[in-house]
């Protein structure tokens, strides 16, 4: 399937229960406050697992809270300098009359309204984007960086004036980061989060198991688990589950790793089941397999993902099985006696 370009559209605003989004801002506010002992850092992570409405309604309430203290600092420094011209302007209106205070009040004002509008970045804004199952999307945020989300996949991209943030909820997604650009560049995913050092690199977020994989550049992979960050280079992957343990770092072939961009699904020595598994993936399907001998059959090779029943047809080629036609979107695969 051709990759297809996706506008940004505004996130619909959230309808979490009031009690729900009044509990998320405590949370970020004594968050925000110092560390959190460790009981309370259980009753939060215990608070935030308990439903898709809580974990967005502590994103919106962490997102406002940067943007409100981003906007904080500029807006000091505007309202001194505004300040500060006033004062002059007062001087000189002593001696030449009312009508330059007043052009000098005018001034503030508009100096004032700068400082909310001038940078819309710095307004709350999140964009929530989807791909169904077999839909490749490939979108350009707002700095340049470009996002590719795979088959059945989620985000949610967060740009404000000191942060770039991306929210990986499910799935999967190649980040090409755009360079020239001060604020850092960071992928949260389940208990963990990837931080840019101007590169390419895809994360991986499944239900059990979230895995980094650096293309081009450098990443930093933190996670609850770890004492300190572990930086990976190019061909290099790492991953860790649901409760924040990393695994030591592994190699990986760049070309395979983003071969899933052009519809393809490249596999190095794997097996027939897991192979099956990733092709699934693309399309509802129900693929059933002869025999436990057979969906430990170990492969190479390269696979299309955008047309099951091609990749069947060339699975059935290469082994010694019969692939049996049982419906629409049913196979079955058996060995060759």
């Amino acid at each position: 399937m051709p990759h297809t370009s996706a506008p940004l559209l505004p996130t619909p605003p959230a309808h979490a229960d009031p009690a729900v989004r009044e509990a998320a801002t405590r949370w970020v506010a004594r968050r925000a406050g110092g560390a959190l002992s460790p009981g309370e850092q259980r009753e939060f992570l215990a608070w935030l697992d308990a439903g898709e409405t809580h974990r967005q309604a502590f994103l919106e309430a962490e997102a406002l809270w940067r943007d409100l203290r981003a906007l904080d600092d500029v807006a000091s420094l505007h309202l001194a300098e505004a300040r500060a011209y006033l004062a002059r302007e007062r001087k000189r209106t002593a001696r030449r009359g009312i009508g330059l205070a007043l052009a000098a009040t005018a001034i503030f004002a508009s100096v004032l309204g700068v400082v909310w509008h001038a940078d819309p970045l710095s307004l709350l804004r999140a964009v929530t984007l989807r791909t169904a199952v077999g839909q490749h999307q490939a979108t350009e945020l707002a700095d340049g960086s470009r996002l590719d989300l795979d088959t059945d996949s989620e985000v949610i991209v967060r740009y404000a004036r000191r942060a770039r943030e991306i929210h990986l909820l499910r799935g999967r997604a190649m980040f090409t980061v755009a360079h020239g650009d001060d604020r850092p560049f960071v992928v949260h995913a389940g208990r963990g989060e990837i931080r840019d050092i101007g590169t390419r690199f895809t994360v991986d977020h499944r239900r059990d198991r979230i895995a980094v994989a650096v293309l081009d550049g450098a990443v930093e992979v933190s996670a609850a688990g770890s004492a300190a960050p572990t930086r990976l280079g190019r061909g290099q992957r790492i991953s860790y589950a649901a409760t924040g343990e990393l695994t030591p770092p592994d190699s990986i072939d760049v070309d395979a790793e983003g071969a899933w961009r052009e519809g393809r699904y490249v596999f190095r020595n794997q097996p027939l089941g897991a192979i099956l598994a990733e092709l699934g993936r693309y399309r509802h399907a129900e693929i059933t397999v002869g025999g436990h001998a057979l969906m430990e059959t170990r492969l190479s090779g390269s696979l299309p993902t955008d047309d099951l029943p091609a990749a069947l047809d060339t699975l059935a080629a290469t082994l010694p099985v019969r692939l049996l036609r049982k419906g629409p979107d049913a196979w079955r695969i058996e060995p060759r006696h």
